[in-house]
């Protein structure tokens, strides 16, 4: 029993609240306690789905409103939920249940939030005097970090300004470069600024950190004719790089990793402090071959250096196989995954030949075009530190497959649990007939049980088609309680071998894990689905592992 709390105790600090959630509800079924139930309760608010978890935590914690952890975890979901609703009477709620147990347990943990929001609520003159008491109960010296964070909040709310500033200071130099630390302060700053006057001073030295994405040109190939972006100019490129880096303040950086331009940006973000967040088209060994090792000399080191000290992320852990499609999607998912993962509008750092943009070639020059923010690009030229030479040499020639029957889809599962089998005909009807006449043509459209799976080109598409579905099941009077799985990835598109697709496999994973009324997508299908619509209600919510990928993929919950 203790093994198997500490596992989901485990599984929840490592983000991976799909598991825990899953892990925690069989233990309650077989074994129930309370620990297992506040488990249960705040891996389900993490999961995205606070609504669901107030549900169940709440009566438990009517029977016993003393227990401090189960008054923490519900004064949290009442807190998740004031943020997400903008509602008022969550707030108060989050504030009593703090409150409550402040004064029963005298844990500074729960009196800070409970200051907090009373200053929120309009209760200033409690909010301070709570405040000074969570002072009071601080260690005098040797703070932890979330320590030292709580002293800055409470001397702020209790109105000790100078005190609180030269707090948060100490608290900014505690977080160094953990972001995730600076944007958790930034994020508690920014919301009590809505209610309480911050000093701008405080929330610039909390502001996140600029991000960044990068695409480029890799080191010329050997049978090149014509140069572009030869060895001899590597060091000029690094260092113009440099530069940028450190005029935009970037610290955050997302890239793919081929010889010439990824390589050197994510050595210069690694070398200026930053983080880097690599994404590959397809499996480790084909990239290599495809994009690092005609380079010779030490990049392919370079490269596995890289790849051992930051995260990566593949596209699809297949193979190559020449696929047109695989670096185009590739990109849009790194273009995608900054907008996600900025507050404000992120910059773009190229290093394109000008020649090649008069000449207006494909390649890197067509992904440009991807990105929505072309006044927030900034390029570094290669032509300006070398003297072209042209070479008599036949470029080399890309193989290609003869038959696309894989293409990289936009996949979508909806599941429909209430409709009986006369229901389920009238509705596959109803749906295939509204397809057709809005020509949308979908490559894969298939019923299978409850659930109705689409894959198409277009993630625009499918979401005009998810809405088609929406207004045919309302006809049917079926309650609106859809669960929604998206993904982007390789599928066959022969029906008979669409559900064998690795690509399918994870999307049905992911779609077991959503609950009524959740869209879940997984990372690139969030990625390209912020690139294509602009919708940024989208939040992570899960690691979850499985049998399509052999690593955690990143799971996120559409708004």
């Amino acid at each position: 029993m203790e093994t198997a709390l500490d596992h989901i105790e485990s599984l929840i600090n490592q983000g991976r609240y799909f598991e825990a959630k899953a892990q925690a509800f069989v233990l309650h079924k077989e074994l129930p306690s309370l620990r297992v139930q506040q488990l249960f309760a705040l891996s389900l608010s993490k999961c995205g789905v606070p609504e669901a978890a107030l549900m169940f935590l709440k009566p438990i914690y009517d029977k016993d409103p003393n227990d401090p952890e189960t008054a923490g975890i519900l004064g949290g979901i009442y807190k998740e939920l004031f943020i997400k609703s903008k509602s008022q009477p969550y707030a108060i709620h989050a504030r009593d249940t703090y409150r409550k147990n402040f004064t029963a347990t005298k844990s500074y943990y729960t009196g800070i939030n409970a200051a907090t929001l009373s200053a929120i609520t309009g209760q200033s003159k409690i909010a301070q005097q709570t405040a000074n008491e969570v002072l009071a109960l601080l260690p005098s010296q040797n703070l932890t970090f979330w320590q030292e964070a709580t002293k800055a909040e409470a001397q702020f709310i209790a109105k000790d300004r100078l005190q609180a500033q030269a707090s948060y200071f100490r608290v900014r130099e505690l977080a160094g470069n953990d972001w995730g630390k600076v944007n958790s302060i930034y994020n508690q700053l920014w919301l009590l600024n809505h209610y309480i006057s911050v000093p701008q001073e405080l929330l610039r030295i909390f502001k996140p950190p600029v991000t960044v994405a990068f695409v480029g040109h890799m080191i010329d190939h050997p049978n090149r004719r014509q140069s572009r972006f030869p060895q001899s100019i590597e060091n000029n490129i690094k260092d113009a790089l440099v530069t940028q880096i450190n005029n935009l303040n970037a610290k955050v950086g997302y890239c793919s990793l081929a010889c010439g331009g990824d390589i050197l940006f994510a050595e210069a973000m690694a070398e200026s402090g930053g983080e880097v967040n690599i994404h590959l088209p397809f499996c480790e060994e084909d990239f290599l071959d495809a994009s690092v090792r005609f380079a010779g000399g030490d990049w392919e080191e370079r490269f596995r250096r890289l790849t051992q000290q930051f995260p990566v992320t593949y596209f699809t852990q297949g193979h190559y196989r020449g696929h047109p499609d695989l670096f185009f999607y590739q990109t849009a998912v790194i273009f995608g995954s900054t907008l996600m993962h900025s507050r404000e509008k992120p910059h773009l750092i190229t290093v394109l030949s000008e020649r090649d943009k008069q000449r207006k070639e494909g390649g890197t020059l067509d992904t440009l075009k991807l990105w929505p923010y072309p006044e927030l690009v900034i390029n570094v030229n290669p032509d300006k530190f070398f003297s072209p030479q042209h070479h008599s040499e036949e470029p080399r020639k890309e193989t290609t497959p003869t038959k696309n029957d894989t293409p990289v889809l936009f996949l979508m599962a909806v599941d429909f649990p209430d409709t009986n089998p006369e229901e389920k005909e009238e509705l596959w009807k109803s749906i295939n007939t509204r397809v057709q006449a809005l020509q949308i043509t979908p490559t894969v459209i298939q019923w299978s049980e409850s659930t109705v799976w689409v894959a198409h080109p277009s993630a625009s598409r499918v979401i005009e088609i998810f809405e088609l579905m929406a207004e045919v099941v309302l006809r049917f009077h079926t309650p609106n309680n859809l669960r929604t799985a998206l993904h982007l990835g390789i599928a066959s598109v022969d029906e008979s071998l669409f559900f064998k697709s690795e690509a399918v496999v994870v999307l049905s994973e992911v779609h077991r894990h959503a609950l009524p009324a959740q869209w879940l997508a997984s990372e690139p299908a969030a990625a390209a689905l912020m690139l294509a619509t602009g919708n940024r209600n989208i939040s992570y919510v899960s690691k979850l592992a499985t049998s399509g990928s052999s690593d955690e993929i990143s799971i996120y919950a559409i708004g």
